[in-house]
């Protein structure tokens, strides 16, 4: 009878254990899990973190409006909306991350294992990948009658909506951002930036075939008007394509 009770006091004494506030606790499988789950929702990637990985983008002038994210707490991703570049962040413990990467030379990507440190560092060499591919003609652009802004028959009533008026200032602005790089001539650069200026005031007021209209015609109007030398209007051309491309507006 004794040893009887030995062997059930064993039992219980092994199902329970006391913490260090003096509570009896059940150690079972399912209150393990529930401890573990509890702890990886507290993980969290925190808002400052993310707001070093918007500032690597404002350093190198990325256009945040071609880029979506996702994810909660220990997740966090950033996609370019318009291809297949990613970057996603697994907070995996206190110290290190999860990451898994899409970069603009491998459709395939990778993942590896970081501390935050080193995930700044992975972070910027993808943006600056992305920048230099979005920014750099190939070298086999022409100055062609192609109809680049995809005008169709309905643009003939239709306004741009709301959303795609911001979309197409701040592209503009982009625009005149990259011309600016080219260093030149100032009185060349200040009237497309002017022209430019005048553009983004008349999105709002013009249906999309007047307001497309009016844009090409600019351009081409500036590149032949200044005598540019070919290299330089394909150049710029190609800045206007990779420029609007990239917003899916039909434009």
């Amino acid at each position: 009878m004794r040893g009887s009770w030995c062997v059930v006091r064993w039992i219980l004494v092994s199902q329970f254990r006391v913490l260090r506030t003096g509570t009896l606790f059940e150690i079972r499988n399912d209150n393990l899990q529930v401890t573990v789950n509890t702890n990886l929702k507290k993980m969290r990637i925190t808002n400052l973190q993310k707001k070093e990985l918007s500032d690597i983008f404002q350093k190198l002038k990325l256009n945040i409006h071609d880029f979506k994210t996702s994810g909660q707490y220990k997740e966090f991703k950033i996609e370019f909306k318009f291809d297949d570049f990613s970057f996603s962040i697994n907070k995996r413990n206190q110290t290190e991350y999860n990451l898994t990467i899409y970069p603009v030379d491998n459709k395939n990507g990778y993942s590896v294992g970081a501390k935050w440190e080193n995930v700044l560092t992975y972070f910027e060499k993808w943006a600056k990948a992305i920048k230099s591919e979005l920014s750099t003609p190939t070298g086999w652009e022409t100055f062609d009658s192609e109809n680049y802004m995809k005008t169709e028959f309905s643009d003939l009533k239709e306004k741009f909506s709301a959303e795609e008026q911001e979309l197409i200032k701040q592209n503009l602005k982009e625009l005149t951002s990259k011309i600016k790089q080219l260093e030149l001539n100032e009185e060349v650069f200040k009237t497309f930036e002017t022209k430019l200026d005048e553009l983004s005031k008349k999105v709002d007021k013009l249906n999309k075939f007047d307001w497309k209209s009016l844009f090409i015609g600019t351009i081409v109007s500036l590149l032949f008007t200044f005598g540019l030398p070919p290299e330089t209007s394909g150049f710029i051309w190609e800045l206007v394509k990779t420029t609007f491309s990239r917003v899916q507006l039909s434009i």
